[in-house]
């Protein structure tokens, strides 16, 4: 019984660790990536809910008892449509903030818009619209958001970009290769957990199966 039990606080650590190892691993290889790559801050969100939402649906299953997962799973949706970032918001992951400030200006420049620098990012004073710039050195990236505009300006200004970032190289970054080894240390963990307990697992359910 107690091998059952061990084996069910195993399942759970493995449904916590693997999904946030797997976000881990994912960056590290957007850092690795030969160019920058741009990913929509929708995206880039839904990364970030995948890695999280078993951190919410465990305790919801423990707390709720009718329909436990459903229920749990209709509260993640419900979060993740509130909290995802509206459009005209972008990430760029192995790009520095220096460079990705002279991308934006470039990226607008072909677009025939007009600007002027201020603080971190740009405005265009003809059209009363900001494009702000901000850098996360831990994940290596710069968030990209545009304030004001309509879907049409942002869909030519993610073209812009992305024909801009297509022209560059960048070498892997060494968080890259930081996130990748935490991603397989995390992998590697629940394996290391249930080593000591296989014959006895092996043993269990050849009994149920036999």
């Amino acid at each position: 019984m107690s091998v059952l039990a061990n084996l069910g606080l195993s399942v759970q650590i493995v449904t916590v660790v693997v999904p946030v190892a797997v976000y881990f691993l994912i960056l590290g290889l957007l850092n690795s990536r030969r160019r920058p790559q741009l990913l929509t801050g929708r995206q880039d969100f839904a990364l970030l809910i995948v890695a999280l939402c078993p951190l919410v649906i465990l305790p919801a299953m423990d707390f709720l008892r009718s329909n436990p997962l459903a229920i749990a799973a209709v509260a993640v949706a419900s979060v993740a449509i509130l909290l995802a970032p509206p459009g005209g918001a972008w990430v760029i992951y192995n790009l520095h903030a220096s460079l990705a400030r002279q991308v934006v200006a470039e990226a607008l420049k072909a677009m025939g818009m007009d600007f002027v620098a201020e603080g971190g990012g740009f405005r265009l004073p003809d059209r009363g619209i900001r494009v702000e710039l901000k850098s996360f050195p831990l994940l290596h990236n710069v968030s990209i958001r545009m304030r004001g505009g309509n879907s049409q300006l942002s869909r030519s200004f993610h073209q812009a970009l992305s024909i801009r970032l297509a022209e560059i190289s960048t070498p892997t970054h060494v968080m890259a290769v930081s996130l990748l080894l935490v991603a397989t240390a995390m992998l590697a963990a629940p394996l290391v957990l249930l080593a000591g307990d296989v014959p006895e697992i092996v043993r269990v359910i050849s009994g149920l199966l036999y």
